[in-house]
This record gives C-alpha cells, sequence and structure tokens, in this order.
C-alpha cells in the first residue's frame, strides 16, 4: 500500500504520497512553500518525481504552492470541475458567506482587503474532475463533496478504505467537525456531503485542517453527522 503522509502547515494540510506513483493531495499556504518542499526532500522526493498534484478544493490554503510546483514538476494537475475556474484565475475567489456571524462581519470589510489575504498563483489545471471519474494509474475515484466550495472533491482509495476529504472534515483536539462555515456557501449541502461520507465504510480520512481521522473515521464522521439538522 503506497505511504501517505501529512504536510502540516500553521493551519492546512497537504499529503504526499509516495508508492508506484509519486503525487501530492493539495499544497498548502503560500507561506508554507519553504516547509513543504523541506517535507518533501525528507521525503527523499524532488518537484519532478511527482507525477500528480491533486486539488480538493481551490481555496489559497490548499492551493498556495499549486503554480509554482507545476512549473517545477511538469506534474498532471487536477482539481473538480466547478473549482477549476478559480484556480486558472479566471473567477475571484468568492467573498465570505453570510451562513454565521464572522463572515457577515468579514463582508463588511474592503474586498481588496479579502482578496489580499485568499491571494494564490493562477495555475493550469490539466483534468477538470466530476463526480466518479477513475484516477485509474492513482487508484482513485472521485467523490463529488460540495458545501464548502461548489468544486470540491474527496479523492477515495476503495481498496485501502482510505479517503482524501479536503475540508469537508476536520479534526481538532481529538474531535471531529465541519469546515469553517465563514468559507463555506450551503450548509445543507455541507450535511448532506458529511452523511455521504459516513455511510462510505471508510477507515482513515485525511482532512485539510488536523489530525488524520481514524481507524473507523467513517462511524466517527457519522456520530458528528447525526448532530446536524436534516
Amino acid at each position: 500500500m503506497d505511504e501517505v503522509i501529512r504536510i502540516a502547515g500553521l493551519v492546512a494540510n497537504c499529503y504526499l504520497v509516495r508508492g508506484d506513483h509519486c503525487y501530492l493531495v493539495d499544497t498548502n499556504t503560500p507561506s508554507c512553500g519553504r516547509k513543504l518542499r523541506r517535507a518533501l526532500a525528507a521525503a527523499g522526493v524532488q518537484p519532478r518525481d511527482l507525477s500528480h498534484i491533486l486539488i480538493t478544493h481551490y481555496h489559497f490554503d490548499h492551493t498556495g504552492n499549486l503554480a509554482e510546483l507545476k512549473e517545477e514538476s511538469g506534474a498532471t494537475v487536477a482539481a473538480g470541475a466547478e473549482d477549476a475556474p478559480f484556480i486558472r484565475g479566471e473567477m475571484p475567489p468568492a467573498l465570505p458567506s453570510e451562513l454565521n456571524r464572522l463572515g457577515r462581519f468579514l463582508r463588511r470589510l474592503p474586498p481588496s482587503w479579502i482578496r489580499s489575504y485568499q491571494h494564490f498563483e493562477p495555475c493550469p489545471v490539466d483534468l477538470a474532475l466530476k463526480e466518479g471519474d477513475v484516477l485509474e494509474e492513482l487508484g482513485l475515484e472521485v467523490i463529488a463533496l460540495p458545501g464548502h466550495t461548489p468544486g470540491g472533491i474527496g479523492l477515495l482509495d476503495r481498496a485501502n478504505r482510505r479517503l482524501f476529504a479536503g475540508d469537508l472534515v476536520s479534526h481538532y483536539l481529538g474531535r471531529v467537525g465541519g469546515p469553517t462555515i465563514s468559507a463555506s456557501y450551503s450548509r445543507s449541502e455541507i450535511a448532506a456531503s458529511l452523511r455521504r461520507l459516513a455511510d462510505m465504510d471508510v477507515d482513515y480520512m485525511y482532512p485539510g485542517h488536523g489530525r488524520i481521522i481514524g481507524p473507523r473515521a467513517s462511524e466517527l464522521v457519522a456520530s458528528f453527522a447525526s448532530t446536524l439538522p436534516h
């Protein structure tokens, strides 16, 4: 089974997967570029060794080093089809949502401040992924997980019962939770996506924020999802 190495930045995770193919899931914030490169080097990996860079959603803490790594590695960049225009720079990142008080407060700030904070370098997307697509060489199936961003995806390794979940789930202080609501667009779609993860019989989930979830990851997510309104 391929080895999954968690690379934790100040606020977000990305994951190096090393085996028959070597690839990254997400790329962390722009400020974590040096830490990411040190982690790759410690694992004996150079950017040119990466066959793919897979992006779970377009936010800057997942795409912050994408353009530079793409240029250096020539790796195939894959992301959800509905998030691809944001990654390419064709659409600006969404402003904070109105779903909670924090988001409503942030929306009153000058938009230029928000855009500056969220900035990442645009990057071509080679594969615009949709529900049910399969990356056969990596043994991954694409799972649509909307709610946080429109094109948010999970990447399911069904054979090994593990899944890269992006920000749909978080795991802090031993507690499973959901995504940052002020950076999301739909509570109902988040709840539906979480219930879907709960039904998947996944042993380990790799979240965008916090520690790895597992064993019995789907059961842990199901416990949290049961507290959400239908």
